[in-house]
């Protein structure tokens, strides 16, 4: 029997949290145990506002919600991505006002006592900036040992012609807060990296989504028109291209089943100086890496698997 994922997704809600929180809800293999929320594709607030709003499009009003971080550790949060998750992070989609609200607890404090209750069975997943776990093992080192694996939806390891959000080499959720991913991959912790060398490869096309609006329900089918804003976005920032990338929905799949991707386990830090560089992620892929091997990094996928998957779950197979 496969064990099942309980995980904690930590999400900056905007088009492709929301299809990683379906995913989420949908695949059997893995028991939500929480959503937390922080800044990136819009900020916390909006975001927690969100990401209520996909638990009750699901009908899974029962997941807590805990809101997180407004910022990163040293820098004000400034917004950047309306022009490619629409002005409400949903792609200007308008859902309805949610009747659930986050719980009191925050984020931070939601993870550390999820983690010490259940020693080595909790995944954290987080697809937007990684501040709410950073903060989360800086106040309480040991859940970095304690948590069965932090899944990073985050780093560019070798592919200079893939181009992030905010700068080349750079993909958001690093840049957004490079100094929290330095500290989660100096912990110790047993973390995994889906970055972009990977999600850029999945396609959403826009034939799937015509496929998912005439044969998913109304949830999926409401997902497919969030996600037309974001696909718009992509054909100006990806001339040619006829979809989106798939990225925080390939990390919450890895970490259900990391045959998914082809691993290499190598040491990893990120730029915190640079000028041009600042965020982006350094990677030693050397047998012997100095100082140390401290991260598993996605380098290829199996797209037509992941793919049908998605595929599949959308649909309601």
């Amino acid at each position: 029997m496969t064990e099942t994922c309980r995980m904690i997704l930590d999400v900056d809600t905007g088009v492709d949290d929301a299809m990683a929180i379906f995913y989420a809800v949908r695949r059997p293999g893995i028991k939500l145990e929480a959503l937390t929320t922080t800044f990136g594709n819009t900020d916390t607030v909006i975001a927690t506002e969100n990401t209520l709003k996909i638990l009750e499009l699901l009908g899974r009003p029962e997941i807590p919600v805990a809101q997180g971080v407004a910022r990163s550790l040293i820098r004000p949060y400034k917004r950047m991505a309306d022009h490619i998750h629409g002005s409400n992070a949903l792609g200007d989609v308008e859902l309805p006002k949610p009747k659930i609200k986050a719980v009191d607890e925050h984020a931070i404090d939601l993870m550390i006592r999820i983690i010490k209750e259940n020693p080595g069975e909790i995944t954290l997943c987080p697809v937007g900036p990684i501040t709410n776990v950073a903060l989360a093992i800086t106040k309480a080192p040991e859940i970095a040992k304690l948590a069965k694996e932090i899944v990073v939806m985050g780093s560019t390891i070798l592919h200079p012609g893939i181009h992030g959000p905010i700068a080349p080499m750079v993909d958001a959720n690093f840049a957004n807060d490079p100094e929290a991913a330095h500290i989660v991959l100096q912990s110790g912790a047993n973390v995994t990296l889906v970055g972009m060398d990977v999600t850029m490869t999945t396609l959403l096309s826009t034939d799937m989504m015509a496929e998912i609006s005439r044969e998913g329900d109304h949830a999926a089918q409401t997902l497919m028109q969030i996600t037309q804003f974001y696909v718009d976005a992509y054909k100006t920032m990806y001339p040619g291209i006829q979809g989106c990338g798939l990225h925080d929905p390939l990390a919450v799949a890895v970490a259900e089943d990391p045959t998914l991707v082809g691993l290499e386990r190598m040491y990893v830090d990120v730029e915190l100086h640079g000028e041009l560089t600042r965020g982006q992620t350094v990677a030693d892929r050397r047998r012997t890496a100095i100082p140390f091997h401290n991260a598993n990094v996605a380098m290829t996928v199996d797209r037509p698997r992941f793919e049908a998957d998605f595929m599949a779950l959308m649909k309601g197979r």
